[in-house]
Formats: structure tokens, C-alpha cells, sequence
């Protein structure tokens, strides 16, 4: 069973499937990353994605 890595929902969409998210915990979880930002050399998971 596909459930949302911060939530533990039941993930019914297959991009969040892929991503292990929710749209709502995905969201919240983009927020929490610009709020602590990212070092030069680290990558985000939308960069990540682009690339698959």
C-alpha cells in the first residue's frame, strides 16, 4: 500500500505515488524547505524529478 511519507495517508494519484506525497503534505513540505533553504551543492526533490 502507497501512503504519504509525512501523514500516512493512502496516496491515490500516481504522482504522488511516485513522490510520496500528498498534494497538501507535498505543499507543506516545499514550504518548509524554502524556509530553511538549501545549501549550493544540494538539490531539491522538484529538481530531482525534472531530470526522470
Amino acid at each position: 500500500m502507497n501512503l504519504c511519507t509525512r501523514c500516512g495517508r493512502k496516496l491515490k494519484d500516481a504522482k504522488s505515488i511516485k513522490r510520496e506525497f500528498g498534494p497538501v503534505c507535498y505543499k507543506k513540505y516545499q514550504k518548509e524547505l524554502e524556509e530553511i533553504g538549501t545549501e549550493d551543492n544540494q538539490i531539491t526533490i522538484d529538481e530531482v524529478e525534472e531530470t526522470v
